[in-house]
């Protein structure tokens, strides 16, 4: 195989497993791509990625990636975590100094917003680990557990993330207010320099993240800064049947890649 090289690289984190929604990974409901491909190709659109690859410890994930010309490379079973199994297939990308996490769930990531994550990377002033993030649209986003919420400070670094709505009230009620400018829903994407990716498989476990079961809590509990950049547009993650229906619904009348 040619070897994998550039200064930024795109990587999809996928695997079979699921309790949400089982083999989320592979359904093709569209008749054209699995949902993996169409986070692949939509990412490849990227005009500062200089290529976008699948790591994967599934060989049916892997073969269907190759067959779609698709790089993939295979890792461990054990990794936690979709930014771990990004770190586990680091090695294989020696010359990359910028690594671009886009979860496999996550199919309509505007292209725009990963090259915006490179070029925070590429300013050394700027925190090693960025991420997205876009406005919480509803109160039925607020409460939802499966919506990802994000709070940041006023130099755009994150304060905390959390399944619970946040920032509240004592009352609990979302507001969509200007005043609300520091919460926001949170993207499932995140750009690390190459030094900062190796570093998360070490990095000691934290009860924030296994209460909330948000891998970037651990990050936040070891002190790493975390740049949180607004999306271009309003990109929702595949949690449930009723997510990927809607993804359908969006997607048609168009089919393919996305």
């Amino acid at each position: 195989m040619k070897p994998i090289t550039g200064s930024a690289l795109g990587i999809v984190p996928v695997r079979l497993g699921s309790s949400r929604l089982p083999r989320k990974a592979m359904l093709e409901e569209c008749g054209q791509l699995p949902l993996f491909l169409h986070t692949v190709f939509q990412a490849s659109k990227a005009k500062l990625l200089d290529e976008v690859v699948v790591a994967t410890d599934s060989e049916e994930i892997c073969q269907r990636a190759e067959d779609a010309g698709v790089r993939a490379l295979m890792t461990g079973p054990e990794a936690r975590t979709g930014s771990e199994r990004c770190a586990m297939a680091q090695p294989a990308l020696p010359e990359a100094a910028i690594l671009i996490d886009v979860q496999g769930d996550w199919p309509e990531v505007p292209p725009e917003d990963l090259d915006l994550l490179v070029e925070s990377l590429r300013d050394p002033a700027r925190p090693s680990i960025a991420t997205l993030c876009c406005p919480l649209d509803s109160e039925e986003d607020f409460q939802n557990p499966h919506v990802v919420k994000v709070v940041k400070g006023k130099q755009g670094q994150a304060l905390y993330f959390s399944r619970a709505p946040i920032p509240s009230s004592k009352a609990g009620v979302f507001t969509g207010d200007p005043g609300w400018h520091q919460g926001r829903r949170h993207v499932g994407v995140y750009g690390f320099r190459k030094d900062a990716l190796a570093r998360l498989p070490s990095l000691p476990d934290s009860p924030l993240e296994e209460r909330e079961e948000l891998e970037q809590l651990r990050w936040l509990a070891s002190e790493l800064a975390i740049s949180v950049i607004s999306s271009t547009g309003r990109p929702r993650g595949i949690e449930t049947r009723e997510d990927y229906e809607a993804f359908l619904t969006r997607l048609s009348p168009h089919s393919g890649r996305t």
